[in-house]
């Protein structure tokens, strides 16, 4: 292993690892969870710029989980699973005169005055059931019953985002729901070792409020699925940013070298990010999200396959300390989880025509939770 420079980032997240790891038990170490990110968030950029182009909202958003990533990837993602819905929230075009832009601004005004950490469910799954949440309206609001499998920050957030298709309805609802209320359970850990660190959990609601004001309707599925990819487009983004900062850390870190297809990975990258953000900025009401689509998928894909080969490179190190034997076994085994994340890299393999090929080399030691 090689020595490397610490940034004012890589302190806060040593001592907050450091603080989680050492506790006795799961319980002890959520209570420790919750502390470490107490000072972290108070010490960390945790809320986008407003009123700006929606690249430079990326950006104020993405140097945070790109810096925290390159540390602790598993807690990059979770920052990452707070950060990009504001962003999305903040930055996709709304008519100028309508109820939805007024509780969005409503919205955000509450989570940026009363510093709410968001956590984002739902979405793709590529593994397992998928999830079960049932939503009913009457005069009070929208009520739900059921369970999300996989929530990143389930200890910390204050607030959940998510769609639920509304019972006896041709609508969806567009949710933010309160987990502090004791109508909320929030299960155990999903993952162990150094992805505990995402803070991932089943989130159930039990009879469930949602009150007039923090949910909005929506009737057009045309408009929902371009939603949907708005979202996933900057959910890409951080993505590729995460992985790209943590695969420069670990090539530094472990002395690896990199090939010439990847420096030429790295060059197209960069092109790619700058192409796809002059679309975000350029996307407004009625626009064709493909565009954007297709270059953050191929960023997402491009980024993944960069993973798998560190990953690899990682692996066929030697001689070796136990010690650094078994760091190296983590390092490498957190890059696995970016070819399951939403899009999946096969979904995204077949709408370019390839069929991909089953390799039992490929397998994901654990079920990969794909929330976006």
């Amino acid at each position: 292993m090689q020595a490397i420079p610490h940034t004012n980032e890589d302190h806060l997240v040593s001592e907050f690892v450091d603080r989680v790891n050492g506790a006795a038990d799961e319980r002890d170490a959520r209570d420790a969870y919750r502390e470490g990110f107490a000072r972290l968030r108070s010490q960390l950029a945790m809320y986008p710029v407003s009123g700006r182009h929606a690249s430079v909202v990326f950006e104020s958003a993405a140097t945070t989980a790109r810096n925290v990533a390159a540390s602790c990837l598993p807690l990059g993602i979770a920052l990452a699973m707070h950060l990009y819905p504001l962003c999305v929230l903040q930055s996709i075009p709304l008519p100028l005169l309508s109820v939805a832009r007024f509780q969005r601004a409503m919205l955000l005004r509450a989570i940026r005055n009363r510093s709410l950490i968001v956590a984002n469910a739902g979405g793709e799954r590529t593994r397992g059931a998928s999830h079960s949440v049932a939503a009913r309206q009457d005069a009070d609001g929208i009520w739900l019953d059921g369970t999300f499998e996989y929530m990143s920050l389930a200890t910390v957030a204050d607030l959940a985002l998510f769609k639920a298709r509304l019972a006896n309805s041709d609508c969806t609802v567009l949710c933010a729901a309160d987990l502090r209320a004791d109508t909320v359970r929030i299960g155990d850990w999903r993952f162990s070792g150094s992805m505990r660190l995402s803070d991932t959990s089943s989130v159930t609601f039990v009879g469930h409020r949602i009150p007039h004001g923090r949910y909005m309707l929506v009737a057009d599925d045309e408009a929902l699925c371009c939603t949907s990819d708005y979202q996933r487009c900057w959910f890409h983004l951080f993505l590729a940013d995460m992985y790209l900062a943590r695969l420069e850390r670990l090539h530094h870190l472990w002395g690896l070298r990199r090939s010439a297809e990847q420096v030429m990975s790295l060059n197209e990258l960069s092109q790619l990010r700058a192409y796809a953000l002059r679309l975000l900025d350029e996307f407004g009401s009625g626009s064709d999200i493909q565009p954007l689509k297709r270059t953050t998928s191929a960023m997402k894909l491009r980024v993944s396959l960069m993973a798998q080969a560190t990953m690899t490179a990682l692996r066929d190190r030697e001689d070796l300390t136990p010690d650094d034997a078994r760091r190296l076994r983590a390092d490498a085994n957190e890059l696995c989880y970016i070819k399951s994340q939403p899009t999946a890299d096969d979904i995204i393999l077949r709408g370019m025509g390839v069929v991909s090929q089953p390799s039992s080399t490929m397998q994901d030691p654990h079920p990969v939770p794909a929330r976006c």
